[in-house]
C-alpha cells in the first residue's frame, strides 16, 4: 500500500501529492519566525490535521471524530492509495462518517476496514484483536502519544495486545502469543472465583478454617431433606386467612348467641318461680285480716269484699294466663336460638377441623423459603468445593502448560533465529548512525514470567548521551518493520515532525540522509511533516547540494501561518488535536 493523494470537495483545501517512490514532505513555515504573536505556530497550519484526515479515510473510528465533524460540516476528503498496482480511492464525508465510499461503492467502516485487512495485512485466523485499524497505526503514527515509545502507536488498552501488534509485524508466531494470554486469562478466571467465594460471608470460615465443608454439607442434606419430606406433605390452603376471619367470626357470634340463650333460660326459670309462687288471696281471709284488725263488716262491705275477691281472682288469672303466653314465647325463642347455636356449632367445627388439616399459604412459602436458603447455601460450599479442586487440578495442569508453551517457544526461536537476526541486525545499523559507541539491537526472547505476555521483544540502544534517544528508536523501529518486517503489505512510513522534536540536530540531519539511502530506487515511501525551524537545524550539517537533493526537491507541500489561505483547510477554524 502506497499513499498517492489526500484533497477535498472545498476548493480551499491544500491538495496532497505523494511521491509515488522515496521521499515526500509536508513543510511547515512561519512567515516571522521570531514573532510572539498567538496562534502564529507551526501547529497551526494542518500538519498533524493532514495525518488525522488520512486516518479519517482509512476507517478510524467516528466516536474520535466528533468536534472534526462538527467543526466540517459538509466536507468531504478523499485519499488516493495503490495496492499491488491497484488504485483504490476513499472518500469519507463530514455529514455521514458512518460509512465510506471506496472506489464509488458504498460501503459501512466496518466492512471497508474488513477489505483493508485482507488487502494490506496477511492476518491469521482465529486470532483476536489484529485488525487493521489496529496495525495501520505503526506505519502512520497517528496521535501525540504515538511518540511516547517505540513498540505502542497509540492508547493500546493492554501490553498483551501491543505484545500481539509487535510480534504479528516482525513475522512472530501470534498463535504462540495468544496461546499463553488464553492460559493466563483462563488462571486468572479461576483465581477470580477463588477470590469471589472468599469475599462470600457464607464461605468465610470455610476459607479461615473455622467450619469443615464435608460435615456442613451433611448437616445441610440432613435439614433439607426434612423440610423437602413436610414440603411434600404440606397441605396448602390458599383461603386460609379468610377461613380463619370466618371462624372467629362464627365464635364471636356463638358466644353472643349462647349469652342470649343463658338470659331466655334465666327469664323462664323467673316465669315458673312466679307462677309457682302466686298469691291466692280470698274473701274469708280478708274478714280474717279485718277481724283481727277488730273492724266491724257491714252489709254494704262485705258486698265489696265479695266483689273485691272476685276481681283479684280475676287477675291472678289474668297474672298466670300473661306469664305462660311469656313463658311459651321465651321458650320457642330459646329453641330457636339453641337451633341457631347448633347449625353455628357445625359450622364452626368444620372450619376448625378445615384449619387442623390446612396450613396457611405464607407459612408454606416462608418454609420455601428458607428451604430455597439452605439449598443456596449447600450449592455455594458444593461450588466451593468444586473450585478448590478445580482449582488444584487446574493450577497443576497450567505450570505443565506453562512448561511446554515455554519449551516450543524456546525451540520455535532457534528454529527462525536467523530471521531475528535479520531483524536484530538491521536495526543495529540503524542505530549506530547515531550512537556508534553504543550497544545496539532487537532482541526478541521467550518470556516465562507469570504474564500474559509470550514474547520479550525489546529495541535496545544503550545510551544516556541525548534526550532525543526514544526518537531515533521510533524511527529505526519503524523502518525495520517496513523493510524487514513480515506479515503486511505496507509500502509507506509516515512521521510526524514530532518525531523531530527534541533530538539532536546532527542527529536529525542523520534521519534525513539515512531515509535518502534506504528509500532510493526501492518502491516504498517515507513521508513526514517538518517544521521549518528544524529543516534550518539539519542544513547546518548538509551541504546544498544535498539538502536540495534530499529536502527541496522533494518537498511537495508548503503550509504557512501567513493567511488562512495558505493553511492545509484554507479556511480558519479550531480543531483540537486528538
Amino acid at each position: 500500500m502506497q499513499l498517492l493523494k489526500v484533497y477535498s470537495n472545498q476548493a480551499s483545501f491544500r491538495t496532497v501529492e505523494f511521491n509515488k517512490t522515496g521521499l515526500s514532505f509536508i513543510v511547515a513555515k512561519q512567515k516571522n519566525p521570531d514573532s510572539s504573536e498567538q496562534g502564529k505556530t507551526y501547529n497551526g497550519v494542518g500538519k498533524s490535521l493532514l495525518v488525522r484526515i488520512i486516518h479519517f479515510c482509512l476507517g478510524a473510528s467516528a466516536e474520535d471524530y466528533k468536534v472534526f465533524c462538527e467543526k466540517l460540516p459538509e466536507w468531504e476528503f478523499f485519499v488516493d492509495f495503490e495496492i499491488d498496482n491497484k488504485k483504490y480511492t476513499a472518500k469519507r464525508a463530514t455529514n455521514n462518517p458512518k460509512q465510506i465510499v471506496l472506489n464509488n461503492e458504498v460501503i459501512s467502516v466496518k466492512k471497508f476496514n474488513e477489505k483493508m485487512k485482507s488487502l494490506c495485512f496477511d492476518i491469521p485466523e482465529d486470532i483476536s484483536f489484529l485488525t487493521f485499524r489496529s496495525l495501520i497505526p505503526y506505519f502512520i503514527r497517528p496521535k501525540k502519544e504515538s511518540y511516547v515509545a517505540y513498540n505502542k502507536s497509540g492508547k493500546t488498552k493492554t501490553d498483551y495486545q501491543a505484545l500481539l501488534y509487535n510480534a504479528f509485524l516482525l513475522g512472530l508466531d501470534a498463535v504462540l502469543a495468544q496461546k499463553k494470554y488464553e492460559i493466563r486469562k483462563e488462571q486468572n478466571r479461576v483465581k477470580n472465583l477463588e477470590t469471589n467465594f472468599k469475599n462470600d460471608s457464607l464461605l468465610r470460615d470455610f476459607f479461615t478454617g473455622n467450619k469443615d465443608v464435608i460435615l456442613t454439607l451433611v448437616d445441610l442434606e440432613e435439614r433439607i431433606k426434612r423440610l423437602d419430606d413436610n414440603l411434600s406433605n404440606f397441605k396448602v390452603a390458599e383461603d386460609y386467612n379468610d377461613v380463619q376471619l370466618e371462624a372467629d367470626r362464627i365464635e364471636k357470634e356463638l358466644f353472643s348467641l349462647n349469652n342470649h340463650v343463658i338470659m331466655l333460660q334465666n327469664n323462664i326459670e323467673n316465669i315458673n318461680k312466679s307462677l309457682e309462687n302466686s298469691p291466692d288471696i280470698n274473701k274469708a281471709n280478708i274478714k280474717a285480716i279485718y277481724r283481727e284488725s277488730k273492724i266491724n263488716f257491714s252489709e254494704n262491705m262485705t258486698k265489696t269484699l265479695d266483689e273485691l275477691e272476685v276481681f283479684y281472682k280475676k287477675l291472678i288469672s289474668n297474672r298466670k294466663r300473661r306469664l305462660l303466653e311469656q313463658q311459651n314465647k321465651l321458650e320457642q325463642k330459646n329453641k330457636n336460638k339453641k337451633e341457631s347455636v347448633g347449625k353455628l356449632q357445625k359450622d364452626f367445627d368444620k372450619l376448625i377441623k378445615y384449619l387442623g388439616e390446612h396450613q396457611a399459604l405464607d407459612l408454606f412459602v416462608s418454609l420455601s423459603n428458607k428451604n430455597a436458603e439452605l439449598k443456596a447455601e449447600r450449592d455455594s460450599l458444593q461450588k466451593y468445593q468444586e473450585l478448590q479442586s478445580e482449582y488444584k487440578i487446574k493450577e497443576r495442569q497450567f505450570e505443565k502448560d506453562f512448561i511446554e508453551l515455554t519449551e516450543v517457544t524456546e525451540q520455535y526461536l532457534t528454529e527462525i533465529e536467523p530471521e531475528t537476526i535479520v531483524l536484530r541486525d538491521y536495526f543495529r545499523r540503524l542505530a549506530k548512525i547515531f550512537y556508534p559507541d553504543s550497544v545496539a539491537g532487537l532482541t526478541i526472547e521467550c518470556n516465562d514470567g507469570e504474564n500474559q505476555l509470550q514474547f520479550n521483544i525489546d529495541a535496545k540502544i544503550e545510551s544516556d548521551a541525548s534526550d532525543g534517544i526514544n526518537n531515533v528508536k521510533i524511527f529505526c523501529y519503524d523502518l525495520t518493520i517496513l523493510f524487514k518486517g513480515h506479515n503486511h503489505n505496507i509500502d509507506f512510513v509516515f512521521h510526524d515532525s514530532r518525531l523531530f522534536d527534541g533530538t539532536d540536530e546532527r542527529q536529525k540531519a542523520d534521519m534525513f540522509k539515512t531515509v535518502y539511502e534506504k528509500f532510493a530506487q526501492v518502491n516504498k515511501q517515507y513521508i513526514a511533516t517538518v517544521n521549518q525551524n528544524q529543516l534550518d537545524e539539519i542544513k547546518k550539517h548538509m551541504t546544498d547540494n544535498e539538502f536540495e537533493k534530499i529536502i527541496a526537491h522533494n518537498t511537495v507541500l508548503t503550509l504557512t501561518d501567513e493567511s488562512n489561505y495558505d493553511k492545509l483547510l484554507g479556511i480558519k477554524v479550531d480543531i483540537p488535536d486528538k
